[in-house]
């Protein structure tokens, strides 16, 4: 019986080292522990985004003034429709850049101001 008792015991021991151990040793461990501090940055800027997209949502005084486009993802992966067009009672989402297939944020914010321009002419 206490022979039984010492090789459960050892078994649990081993056991419960291994474990600990394994998940140590695992290739981007300490990497996933430090990016918790990579998190906390994204959730703010995902908030400061959001404060910006709060920012360029039209006043009842500009729909009276013509067009304006502003920037209203679509959160399909695709930059190219990322921008609503309206005049207070019409709304038009552009499909800006469609030959280029990479999109930056700074090509994206041109080609909207400039469709702006030619849809108040």
């Amino acid at each position: 019986m206490y022979r039984r008792s010492v090789v459960v015991l050892f078994v649990s021991v081993l056991a419960l080292a291994g474990c600990s151990s394994y998940f140590d040793s695992q290739s981007g461990y300490e990497e996933q522990l430090e990016s918790r501090d990579d998190y906390q940055q994204s959730e703010e800027h995902l908030q400061a985004e959001g404060e910006n997209y709060a920012d360029q949502q039209p006043a009842e005084s500009e729909a009276s003034s013509g067009w304006r486009c502003y920037w209203d993802p679509t959160f399909d992966d695709d930059w190219h429709d990322d921008y609503l067009c309206s005049n207070g009672t019409n709304v038009d989402r552009p499909y800006l850049l469609p030959e280029d297939p990479f999109v930056e944020s700074w090509e994206i914010d041109a080609a909207a101001a400039a469709y702006e321009d030619g849809l108040n002419r």
